[in-house]
């Protein structure tokens, strides 16, 4: 059983409703992820799978800011809980499908200064498949003054882990320069064919490409792609093994 909500229309505009974000976030690697996707790919017999972003205030000086997490998609018996201010103890998914941190614990947050005890967690009770959570960060003060990130959860059998774990996804030119762009496939251990998917900066999926086993080289024409940010993703027997992202420029 998977549980889906309707997010309000105004996540979906308030980051861009200022000229300057509220803040910036970003992964472990350093990436932006405003308005993106984040996918962590994981096994289902782990006891809990964890993100963590890190965020700095843009303006202001001094804001105070707090977390709101909604499950998007979520997989029911799964189990989910969050860091910010404070970290809560796990809930059951579909008892809190939109979890506010509590007033007490929002931050007061630094201009460039860097944030970094913000963790995103799955529990995913054995359970294979994937499950989606929205985080909204937001000016105390101002609350339609945010920024948001989606974090999706894979939590693949042991042995799909495993490939998941090697496999690798380059993708050059990047930025595309204005030319087709080439991905360089590696899924050491993968049988059958598998699927390229591209997405969209709000995570549409816009195009798919059928792979071969053991094809290490895939083509992209870029023509009729609106310049700016997307995401592929090698996904085998409906499961994401690996992601990476990828900015088209005009031609």
């Amino acid at each position: 059983m998977i549980l889906r909500y309707t997010l309000p229309a105004f996540l979906f505009i308030a980051a861009t409703a200022h000229g300057q974000q509220l803040l910036t976030l970003t992964d472990y690697d350093g990436n932006a992820v405003n308005g993106t996707l984040v996918v962590h790919v994981g096994s289902a017999e782990s006891s809990v799978e964890e993100v963590g972003i890190h965020a700095v205030l843009e303006q202001g000086g001094q804001r105070e800011v707090n977390v709101r997490r909604y499950e998007v998609d979520v997989q029911a018996t799964t189990q989910n809980y969050f860091c910010w201010g404070i970290c809560y103890g796990p809930q059951d998914a579909g008892f809190l499908p939109v979890w506010n941190s509590l007033p007490q614990h929002s931050l007061q947050m630094q201009e460039d200064v860097e944030v970094n005890n913000f963790k995103a967690y799955h529990v995913p009770m054995g359970l294979e498949g994937s499950s989606t959570y929205r985080y909204v960060f937001y000016d105390v003060a101002v609350p339609t003054d945010s920024v948001w990130v989606d974090i999706e959860f894979q939590s693949l059998p042991v042995g799909i882990e495993e490939v998941a774990s090697s496999a690798s996804l380059v993708v050059f030119p990047n930025p595309s320069k204005g030319a087709d762009v080439q991905f360089e496939l590696d899924a050491p251990g993968l049988s059958g064919a598998s699927i390229l998917v591209i997405h969209n900066a709000v995570g549409q999926r816009i195009r798919t490409s059928t792979i071969r086993a053991g094809q290490p080289v895939a083509r992209l024409s870029t023509e009729g792609m609106a310049p700016g940010m997307y995401f592929a993703s090698l996904e085998h027997q409906g499961r994401n093994l690996v992601t990476q992202r990828f900015v088209v420029s005009a031609r």
